[in-house]
């Protein structure tokens, strides 16, 4: 769905929501650990991957710009990265390797980075990668052009300046204060400086190459024949299918029309055993009940905790994605490692709940849960914790929107009563998630508001000492439990099919289907 510009501007990449569930760190292989070079030296042993093929892979959501730094929908993100690379590249080990910038360095409080860049480099229509490039690109995504208006993503309104030094081909990034995630942010595209037309036909320096788009129906991308990494891709082709849901999804795969799915859920897995393999990973994505806390009763703090202990997690997790997920208490994940808060318990009561309700004030409740509704897993959410709050004599009115709407009335208006949504962290920035509640960004849609919160999220992002960050984390979360700040419900699990004929498909701590390893297994 195409949105409109000025909206789009404001949600882009800060969004950060996921709609749909998130691969994480484990691939079709036995392969663990292993950086690139590995990687490929073990797929040599075990299966001499063919040269050449097409692979169709289903998704879910229609896709919105394409232009990386305004695309706002996850699934937009996780086609479009293989148009892209960026300074650096994440790497399934949720560790950072030299990408564009073949080394790069910052100074002792991290405000200083420098970016040392590869040469002979090509974008896709032919011109090389110069410092230029990297210069427009950042100081467009940081809102510091002479065209700007803002950043395009939030993270890099720290940016103050990017510089270049042609004779050393090297570019300096200063910061207006300390942020230890910066390195972090730098998996950013890379785009040619001044090309107008990145939302129509992307142009980067990635393994594929854009081909064609049709709304509702493909996404195709050929190999980049001239990539810049020690060999091309695999496959010829790709063709991104979008599904109108994942019930259409099953009679492509049943047919076999369809080579990989990344949004299988268990009860289908034996349907499809004798064909495809199942990757079953973590996911990098919190799914709240979202309820927005200026508006009545959420402004309540009784009723946030009422709710709370009202909400069987656990009932959510076998009905909706089939015992796939971990139950939550605040607003961070097990795959943060340490820092997740795993000392954090809650107490399901619906019959304390009825009675806190009643003694404040709040008999016969009638709310609402907007919903968007492409997305099963947030529909089905919500339909389970409305039937749950009836028990407790609440009324829940689910009310299912599109994409658009929900961005526009929800994300970006505050318009709303309440939502069940799930929003994204990048596994080694934990600030990219606990965003949502930090009382001056324009991700806090839920308007959660905390002074003690704030102070300690603005120390969080200039601390660099590891186990200080994660203390200052753990307390963030304390607060978000004793606040009630809204329910949180769970860190899904994630299994994607992969045709029996195919390997190297490699999932990352990060949205994304990366095909450049992905091969066609010799016969």
């Amino acid at each position: 769905m195409t949105i409109n510009s000025k909206v789009i501007k404001l949600i882009s990449l800060c969004l950060a929501l996921l709609l749909l569930l998130t691969a994480c760190s484990k691939d079709d292989t036995e392969i663990k650990d292993k950086n690139e070079s590995e990687v490929e030296e073990s797929v040599a042993e075990e299966s001499k991957p063919k040269e050449g093929g097409s692979v169709v892979l289903g998704i879910t959501q229609e896709l919105d710009s394409l232009d990386p730094y305004l695309a706002a929908a996850a699934g937009t993100k996780e086609v479009i990265y293989n148009f892209f690379d960026g300074l650096v590249k994440l790497t399934p080990e949720s560790k950072f390797e030299p990408a564009l910038a073949e080394s790069y360095e910052f100074s002792d409080d991290a405000t200083e980075y420098t970016f040392k860049i590869r040469e002979g480099v090509k974008f896709h229509n032919g011109a090389e990668l110069s410092v230029n490039d990297v210069v427009y690109s950042l100081e467009r995504a940081a809102g510091i052009s002479d065209q700007s208006e803002g950043a395009l993503i939030p993270q890099l309104a720290v940016v103050e300046s990017v510089s270049a030094d042609q004779d050393t081909n090297q570019v300096t990034v200063k910061l207006k204060e300390s942020d230890a995630d910066f390195i972090t942010y730098m998996t950013l595209a890379i785009i040619p400086a001044d090309y107008s037309e990145q939302a129509e036909k992307p142009i980067g320096t990635g393994p594929f190459v854009f081909s064609e788009y049709k709304t509702q129906e493909h996404l195709k991308m050929k190999k980049n024949e001239d990539y810049w990494r020690e060999r091309n891709a695999y496959l010829d082709e790709v063709t991104f299918l979008i599904m109108p849901s994942a019930d259409a999804a099953m009679i492509d795969l049943e047919k076999g029309n369809i080579d990989i799915f990344p949004y299988l859920t268990m009860d289908k897995a034996d349907l499809l055993k004798n064909n495809y393999d199942f990757i079953a990973s973590d996911s990098n994505m919190v799914q709240i009940w979202g309820l927005n806390n200026q508006r009545a009763p959420f402004d309540d703090p009784v009723v946030r905790q009422a709710l709370n202990m009202a909400v069987d997690k656990q009932m959510i997790i076998e009905a909706v994605t089939f015992g796939e997920g971990n139950a939550l208490e605040s607003g961070m994940a097990p795959p943060m490692d340490d820092y997740y808060n795993s000392d954090l318990t809650s107490i399901y009561n619906p019959e304390e709940a009825e009675t806190m309700l009643k003694e404040a004030g709040y008999q016969d409740l009638k709310i609402e849960i907007t919903v968007p509704g492409d997305y099963v897993i947030h529909v089905q959410t919500a339909e389970v914790i409305a039937a749950q709050l009836e028990q407790i004599g609440v009324t829940a009115d689910v009310r299912s929107v599109d994409w658009g709407t929900w961005l526009t009335d929800v994300y970006v208006g505050r318009n709303y009563d309440s939502t069940v949504i799930a929003l994204t962290f990048d596994y080694v920035a934990p600030a990219t998630v606990l965003r949502h509640y930090y009382s001056k960004s324009e991700n806090n849609f839920i308007n959660f508001e905390s002074a003690e919160f704030d102070q300690l999220f603005e120390q969080a992002l200039v601390e660099t000492d590891h186990q200080k960050r994660v203390e200052l984390y753990h307390q963030m979360q304390k607060i978000l439990q004793d606040d009630s700040a809204s329910v949180f419900l769970q860190n899904p699990g994630t299994q994607t099919a992969v045709s029996k004929k195919l390997g190297g498909y490699t999932t990352y701590p990060q949205y994304v289907q990366d095909m450049y390893n992905v091969y066609f297994k010799a016969d």
